[in-house]
């Protein structure tokens, strides 16, 4: 920074009254100009107007100004428009003083209105004094897609991405595709009040996989390994050996004839045994044998009879790596384990299945033909029970307190397609809520007709008495306890996160919500894209949902991809960059960066652009101070600080808050709903609390602040890291003579804005109360 070629503008708007109404801007004016490093202020009566926009490029031309304040309203209303009124100014040379919706609208007091004006105007005249040039950063990304996982979800993204021309590697840890969808024999349609082949829905999308050039499919496959650099992925694929030549392989079937060892055939939800080496299913896609290696006993019964010598018993894992530009997730969901609900007997008794277990009974290639019989008699039921909820919605421990979503559909679709086949079949489902929205209700309403029964109630106890089972449960509508005797009962399961799901998460660095799903960006408008640039999520690998919104997010991750690849990237230029002479390639910086942004190569630590938030973690782990972040430095944030309190007054209580984008949005909430807060609180916005370092902290409350608040939005995978943070803070602060009640951390959302006035409100009084 070089103060003396610095000439500063200051322009202030009188937002139509809402500013100048509340706030002495004359006054403001008048304190402004015994700043020496301020050469032109200007009023007007609206700056983001076209005359605003002439006022403020005559004023850059005819002083020669090199940087700009504005003072105004928040920069996420108008910090675009005012970064286009600069133009002859490089964009990223001004700032702006919010003095609407964090003072104005929440200070009744003209007089305090004003000193806090002038407070968070002098707070960004400091800051812009360390604004550098700065460019955006233009990147392309690889024409070249991963998607883990060959489900319905996961194909619907590859065919999609591979129409538009992009090379997709598909992969999939199971011998065939299809994921759960290939088993549930019938999908309900609410539209036609039909129950659809499911088979018959999936076949053309995957024989469009199979067909199209573009996609290269492996299954038996995982992700094992990744890493950024420039933008993309270098990945390293597992894939395990089939042991069976698909080149060579006829299919005869003489293998699996001669095998002398049986498994539980998964493909039938374990109902019935399958031999080590098999083809999953009938109409399995690639349509191949494969041997299991964890039953088979290498006996080489099968080599012996194999005509075309296909079988290779000393096959290895292939290792294959690839480098792309975006990763699909699309690792799907499981069940929830039924046996953590004991007192339902599904392990105890042979005659309570899961919904699935039922779907594989009444599929057409399924262990029976479709033929619905009980499994201990071999005998068509007189009536089944249907309990839902079976970890979905439960409190207990093991449980979800989250809702599935698609339990209630797909017990009445297995309801329906009973009554219909077996009409003196009587089904009961006994439920907690019946959730059927939108459309779903036609097919609700629809199985009432049909001669399903409900009872609303979450059965206790499954016994066993004599040949039948019986299901004892409250009828929370009329309170009468009921003991109900079946000949099946049939458990809807949560649907909870996979196995896959998580391991790919921990190898993608991709952060998990608190039910262990892909977490996206943000719920209502990225709901495909997760933290890291260039990873995107689809189908119940980010929650549970039905088919139908499975693939609407997997084409829309589609489109985010193409968007990403078609359109390039232009990132915003506020990245870490490391000093050279400082950094002793410690590499505490690439442990640390969970956005994979930081790699180390022999000689030097590099910083991807695209894969860089600028979020400050490695900042805080360097030990050496090497790394900052560009347009955002150290000193920067401390001018802010000096800034705010360069004219305190004596009588005068002042709080720092650090908000993150989460908390600033927020408070500007605060000021849009005319809540009143303390102003004594002057906000300085970062983009990420764990900016914030201890020096800030200390330099704040040794310089005039009598109190700092940090309020950090707790969705981040980073909370638990951040509070910890700041009770180290605390205890230096102690250490040094410092009340540390003087420093505070909140959490803060965008809905609560009453919460955070109310918390700047109590922080104030305690603050009062301390200093007496």
């Amino acid at each position: 920074m070089n103060n003396e070629q610095q000439k500063i503008g200051v322009f202030l708007c009188h937002c139509g009254g809402n500013i100048s109404d509340v706030i002495d801007l004359d006054k403001i004016e008048e304190e402004l100009s015994k700043n020496e490093d301020v050469v032109t202020i200007k009023h007007h009566e609206n700056l983001c107007s076209l005359e605003g926009r002439k006022i403020i490029k005559d004023q850059i031309l005819r002083e020669g100004l090199d940087r700009v304040v504005i003072s105004a309203c928040s920069k996420v209303t108008h910090g675009e428009t005012f970064q286009n009124y600069i133009k002859p100014l490089n964009p990223y040379l001004y700032e702006m003083a919010n003095i609407r919706e964090q003072c104005s609208w929440v200070t009744e007091d003209s007089k305090k209105a004003t000193n806090k004006a002038l407070s968070l105007i002098n707070s960004e005249i400091e800051s812009v004094k360390y604004d550098e040039p700065l460019e955006k950063i233009p990147t392309q990304v690889k024409n070249k897609v991963l998607v883990v996982g060959a489900g319905i979800s996961g194909i619907t993204s590859a065919v999609s991405l591979a129409k538009q021309g992009m090379e997709v590697t598909l992969i999939e840890k199971k011998p065939a595709v299809g994921g759960a969808m290939v088993k549930v024999g019938k999908v309900f349609s609410p539209e036609k009040l039909t129950e659809d082949c499911a088979a018959c829905l999936l076949n053309p999308v995957i024989n469009e996989m199979v067909h199209n050039k573009n996609i290269t499919l492996l299954t038996n496959t995982k992700l094992e390994r990744s890493e950024r650099r420039a933008g993309n992925f270098d990945v390293i694929l597992r894939k395990k050996p089939v042991y069976v030549d698909p080149e060579k392989c006829t299919g005869c079937g003489r293998c699996t004839a001669a095998c002398p060892t049986i498994a539980p055939d998964e493909w039938n939800e374990g109902l019935i045994n399958r031999k080590a080496i098999y083809k999953p299913f009938p109409q399995a896609v690639p349509s191949k044998y494969t041997l299991d290696d964890e039953h088979c006993i290498k006996c080489g019964a099968c080599i012996n009879v194999c005509p075309t010598n296909a079988i290779d018993l000393d096959a290895i894992d292939d290792i294959i790596s690839l480098t792309v530009g975006s990763v699909v997730i699309a690792t799907g969901h499981q069940r929830f384990d039924t046996s953590k609900r004991p007192e339902y007997g599904h392990e105890l008794y042979e005659d309570v299945i899961s919904q699935m277990e039922l779907a594989r009974i009444i599929g057409v290639n399924g262990p029976t033909q479709g033929k619905l019989l009980v499994p201990s008699t071999g005998k068509v039921p007189r009536r089944v029970v249907m309990v839902q909820c079976v970890g979905s919605r439960d409190q207990l421990p093991g449980g979800h307190k989250y809702c599935s979503k698609v339990c209630c559909m797909v017990a009445l679709k297995n309801a329906n397609l009973i009554r219909s086949h077996y009409p003196d079949t009587e089904v009961i489902i006994c439920y907690t809520d019946m959730r059927t929205p939108g459309v779903y209700e036609k097919y609700y309403k629809f199985g009432q007709d049909n001669g399903i029964e409900l009872i609303r109630g979450r059965p206790g106890e499954i016994a066993k008495e004599d040949d039948y089972l019986l299901v004892r449960v409250e009828d929370t509508l009329t309170g009468i306890e009921e003991e109900i005797p079946t000949d099946l009962v049939v458990l809807s399961a949560a649907l909870e996160s996979s196995e896959g799901t998580i391991e790919v998460a921990n190898t993608l660095n991709v952060a998990l919500t608190e039910d262990n799903f892909i977490k996206e960006k943000h719920p209502k408008m990225k709901p495909v894209t997760t933290d890291i640039e260039g990873i995107f999520v689809c189908g119940t690998a980010q929650g549970p949902k039905d088919i139908t919104d499975s693939i609407i997010q997997a084409n829309a991750a589609a489109t985010k991809i193409s968007e990403l690849v078609n359109g390039g990237l232009e990132v915003e230029p506020f990245i870490a960059t490391v000093n050279v002479k400082k950094c002793v390639m410690c590499g505490n910086c690439v442990d640390n960066c969970i956005y994979q942004a930081i790699t180390k190569s022999r000689h030097s630590i590099h910083v991807d652009a695209i894969s860089c938030t600028g979020c400050g973690d490695c900042i805080i782990t360097c030990p050496e101070e090497a790394i900052s972040i560009q347009g955002q430095s150290d000193d920067k944030l401390e001018a802010n600080i000096k800034g705010i309190l360069k004219n305190k007054k004596d009588d005068e209580q002042i709080i720092i808050a650090f908000l993150d984008d989460i908390g600033n949005v927020s408070a500007n909430n605060m000021g849009i709903n005319r809540v009143s807060c303390p102003d004594s609180v002057r906000i300085i916005n970062v983009p990420f609390i764990n900016r914030v370092k201890y020096r800030h902290i200390y330099y704040a409350l040794t310089h005039g602040a009598d109190g700092v608040f940090i309020g950090e939005y707790p969705g981040t995978s980073k909370h638990e890291e951040i509070r910890e943070n700041v009770n180290i803070m605390k205890k230096h602060l102690e250490e040094e003579g410092i009340n540390p009640n003087r420093l505070l951390i909140h959490s803060v959302f965008i809905p609560y804005f009453r919460g955070l006035a109310n918390q700047f409100k109590e922080f104030d009084e305690e603050l009062k109360i301390t200093s007496k």
